[in-house]
């Protein structure tokens, strides 16, 4: 993201009275990757940037819930189903993958586009 991009939304971040009332319960990273979003969908970068950043994140997040159930289930001896791995994923680790996912999905795009 360009220097402009992440000037205009630390200006968001640091001055919006909206985020004291709406975002307060969500982790630091978590109210970053939300205020990004609400950047990019103001600007209307299109459907598609949107959709396939939905769906990147949907995939991602899914794969790291899916690995998360599987050492689980191991630690446990039985499988623990979706909704106990789901549960604990989002208590124990949402908020750290949010803040990695984030630093980090902008090279793995460009890494993907790289190798097509």
């Amino acid at each position: 993201m360009n220097g402009t991009g992440s000037a205009l939304i630390a200006d968001r971040m640091e001055t919006s009275s909206e985020m004291d009332c709406s975002l307060a319960a969500y982790s630091p990273s978590e109210r970053k990757a939300i205020l990004y979003h609400r950047f990019f969908l103001s600007i209307e970068l299109g459907k598609v940037w949107r959709r396939t950043k939905t769906q990147r994140d949907g995939i991602a997040q899914l794969k790291e819930i899916e690995r998360h159930k599987y050492y689980l289930s191991m630690q446990s001896g039985r499988d623990i189903g979706w909704d106990v791995a789901i549960f604990d994923w989002i208590r124990n680790h949402a908020a750290a993958w949010r803040e990695w996912w984030e630093q980090h999905w902008w090279e793995k795009q460009w890494w993907e586009e790289e190798k097509a």
